[in-house]
């Protein structure tokens, strides 16, 4: 399936692949909610208010019966899928990415030129680290690895930024690097205090004693490129931004933040708040410019966390998580929570936390909830889960690679639990909104793929097929292979399909069908 051509300007429908949300506008002013304010409005606030919401409540025992209540994403074209746009651009699950480039992330293979100049001290977070102008003149955030654990945070977020952009999603340009203090000097105007910041000699040495060190001497971090255009702060998974014009859908509506949960599962992001978001405003030089929506410090993944080892309980509670104090308060503490069963020690610095036999995917938590995850229906949870079954078993290894683990046993205990992940995930979510996809037509049938055949989840199957035409024709079908026969279209001009797996309980998807000519072609895709 290759996205249609569209041209910008054109009026955007639900057949389109592009999402015109970049036309140039004026720039929107920056803010952002207070850090603590947005903490305790989602972390806090937010759960309450959902736990007492009686008719929230009512709706949700209404799903469980099988009825649907739940409002489906609102930015999701005809072909069941999400269109490029400033938050979002199809790459892997379209078009498989070639190993080689799906090392390279968001970019080339760039790394800060020695010998590096620290400008300014970094400010916010836990991590310790400066900014920088390499020697070609480039801006770049240094964050240290944690003292005793090398590799495991640099690793991390390099291992999660490659994944996500080959998934589509906008992330920084992040790399990990080794340097040493030779390496580093500091700006006259900083070393003076010229500004409102002073950093001397000492202050930086006694910074990077913070940090990881190798046997040699040389300190590991990861380097991240400043982004080109203008910050306006903090985005968020629950609010549009203040004057964006272009920002026209609720942001809890959108399948690219609901659908991210599946993602953020697989890696186990679970700092997934507001914060780590950003919203940057790129001026086209013309007459205004537009927002692109970044995802940032995606480094809390795997096993570690942005001051070291990731907590035990991190990716299965919340930091403040009112199911889990009901349990433990009402069985006086003996309730055994699943991080304490799971086994998440690797043994292994570089690599920390991580496991995959306890893994629920359809229970794993962020530190802090957000609305677009509560509102994630079977049918984003499905598109989530088939970009992550996307991922070949090569592709996954390319992507902890480029990583440059020092420690042998990180790349192949890392790939093996990733691969595990992704399996868990794919059953799960294809267990319940039936994987058949990728609907082409030919001149005698229409023809899908299975995911789960695809991914070698399970081997050849069965579908049941009812077609209801507009010329009054219905008929049922078990087809052994994974092609519709136009034969059973009859002399209708559209028809509409629905296909399941057969002696599954999965819902099926619905393909809607018009005669094209002489053949037939897809106009619409429904999952579920």
């Amino acid at each position: 399936m290759t996205p249609a051509a569209c041209v910008t300007g054109q009026p955007v429908t639900d057949s389109t692949w592009v999402d015109h949300d970049g036309q140039p506008v004026r720039r929107p002013p920056d803010g952002e909610r207070s850090f603590y304010a947005d903490l305790l409005h989602e972390g806090f606030c937010q759960p309450i208010s959902h736990a007492f919401d009686v008719p929230d409540k009512l709706l949700g025992l209404a799903n469980v019966l099988g009825a649907r209540t739940r409002r489906e994403a609102v930015n999701v074209n005809a072909f069941d899928e999400v269109p490029n746009s400033t938050w979002f651009t199809n790459r892997n699950h379209l078009r498989a990415i070639p190993v080689g480039e799906l090392m390279q992330g968001p970019d080339s293979a760039l790394l800060p030129e020695k010998p590096w100049t620290v400008t300014h001290p970094k400010h916010g977070g836990a991590s310790a680290g400066f900014q920088i102008r390499d020697a070609a003149g480039q801006k770049w955030l240094v964050k240290l690895d944690w003292k005793g654990l090398p590799g495991l945070s640099s690793g991390a977020d390099v291992v999660a930024r490659t994944l996500l952009h080959a998934a589509g999603y906008n992330v920084p340009h992040n790399e990990p690097v080794r340097f040493s203090r030779a390496d580093v000097r500091i700006s006259d105007d900083l070393a003076r205090g010229s500004g409102k910041e002073r950093l001397t000699a000492s202050d930086l040495d006694t910074l990077l004693a913070r940090g990881a060190v190798l046997p040699g001497g040389d300190h590991l971090a990861t380097a991240s490129l400043f982004l080109p255009g203008h910050p306006l702060g903090a985005g968020s998974m629950s609010r549009k931004r203040s004057h964006d014009e272009n920002d026209w859908y609720a942001h809890p509506n959108r399948r690219e933040l609901r659908g991210f949960y599946v993602l953020a599962s697989w890696i186990g992001y679970w700092d997934t708040k507001n914060a780590n978001l950003l919203d940057l405003f790129d001026s086209t030089g013309v007459e205004g410019g537009h927002v692109e929506h970044y995802l940032l410090d995606v480094g809390s993944s795997l096993g570690a966390d942005a001051d070291g080892l990731k907590r035990p309980e991190s990716g299965y509670e919340n930091a403040v998580d009112y199911g889990w104090m009901g349990r433990r308060l009402a069985t006086l503490g003996f309730v055994v929570e699943p991080w304490r069963r799971a086994r998440q020690d690797t043994g292994i610095p570089s690599l920390g936390r991580f496991e995959s036999t306890v893994f629920d995917p359809p229970r794993f938590k962020p530190e802090v909830p957000n609305p677009a995850f509560r509102a994630m229906t079977d049918r984003d949870a499905y598109w989530g889960a088939k970009i992550v079954a996307s991922f070949s078993d090569a592709q996954i290894r390319a992507a902890v690679a480029a990583a440059h683990y020092d420690d042998p046993r990180t790349p192949e205990l890392l790939t093996r639990l990733l691969i595990e992940r992704r399996d868990k995930i794919a059953r799960y979510w294809f267990g319940r909104v039936a994987p058949l996809d990728f609907f082409t037509t030919d001149e005698g049938a229409l023809r899908f793929h299975d995911l789960a055949v695809d991914l070698g989840l399970t081997g050849r199957r069965a579908y049941d097929v009812v077609v209801r035409s507009d010329d009054g024709h219905r008929g049922r079908a078990r087809l052994e292979s994974p092609a519709v026969s136009f034969d059973r279209l009859g002399a209708a001009t559209k028809a509409r399909l629905e296909i399941s797996v057969h002696g599954s309980r999965a819902r099926p998807a619905e393909v809607v069908l018009t005669r094209s000519g002489s053949g037939w072609a897809v106009i619409r895709v429904r999952h579920g």
